[in-house]
Formats: C-alpha cells, structure tokens, sequence
C-alpha cells in the first residue's frame, strides 16, 4: 500500500466519527414533539452524552429532573414574596407536584440504568401531568396571573423529549 493510501484511509477512518455526530440531532431530534428544543439540548450535551439515544436520553432525563428542582426553587422564591392568597393557593400546589415530579425523576434516572424503561415513562407522564395540573389551577380564577408559566411550560417540553427518547433507547 503506497502512502498515499495510507493517508486517504487515515482521513477516512476520521471523517467517519465527525459525520455521525452531526447527523445525531436530525436523525433522532426530528422524532421528539420539539425539535428545537431537542436540538438545543444535544448542542448543549457534553459529547459523551452525545455518542448514541442512551447516552443522550439519559443526559435528557437528567437535565429534565435539574429543571425540576429549578422550578421547586423558583416556587419556593415566588411564595415568599407574593401576596395575592388565590396564587398562593395555586403556587403551593404546584409546588407540591413538582416536589413528587422530581422526587419520581430522580428515582427514574436509576431506574433507567436498570433499563426499567416503563417505570421511567410512567415517572415522566406523571411529571407532564404535574406540569399540565400545575398550569390549570392558575385558569380557575380568570384573572389571575400565572407567574410560572413559560418556565413550567418549558419543563413540560423537557419531559415530552426525555420520554420520547427514553422510548427510543428501549427500542435501540
């Protein structure tokens, strides 16, 4: 084999590795209900997180069970400082439902190196449910300001991308 071919097969051999990183977000993000998000959060993922769907829906899972516990602090920080009973009322049992989100999710991340795929899709509906039951008790009273709600709807995209890649890696 001359050199050349040595030096043609060595560019190949680390093309190869480049190639497949770049083509994770469109062939496995294209699949989640939010694409840009999905994208942003692989962007964001070390690259050993980036490597196959298990690393990265574990990366996912653990960056949704991080904003969890975001949203339980910034709860915390909004009923100290709000007056109004009725979002009090409201931010209280929020805070109750992302305290049971979160606790599950942690319990999830485990459950997901023991591949009980299941458990981790129950751990991450019930969290989306919280989500979704959190946003609605601001609803009951017209006018009522939800002082939550782009943060909570973010943490519902989290969860909606983890589950569907945690779907995906029991597939794989």
């Amino acid at each position: 084999m001359s050199f050349s071919n040595y030096y043609f097969f060595f560019f190949i051999v680390l093309a190869i590795p480049t190639h497949l990183a770049a083509d994770f977000a469109p062939d496995n993000c294209e699949k989640t209900p939010f694409l840009g998000e999905c994208t942003s959060l692989l962007k964001s993922a070390p690259e050993a997180d980036k490597k196959d769907v298990q690393s990265f829906a574990k990366f996912a899972l653990k960056t949704t069970c991080s904003n969890g516990v975001t949203m339980q602090e910034k709860i915390s920080s909004l009923l100290k400082t709000t007056s109004d009973e009725f979002v009090k009322k409201c931010l209280t049992k929020c805070s109750e439902l992302y305290l049971g989100s979160t606790k599950k999710l942690e319990e999830s991340i485990v459950a997901f190196d023991s591949k009980a795929y299941k458990d981790v899709q129950a751990s991450l509906t019930e969290a989306i449910a919280g989500s979704d039951d959190c946003r609605v008790s601001f609803k009951e009273k017209v006018e009522a300001e939800d002082p939550l709600g782009d943060l909570n709807f973010e943490f519902n995209k989290l969860c909606s991308i983890s589950k569907k890649l945690v779907e995906m890696a029991e597939t794989n």
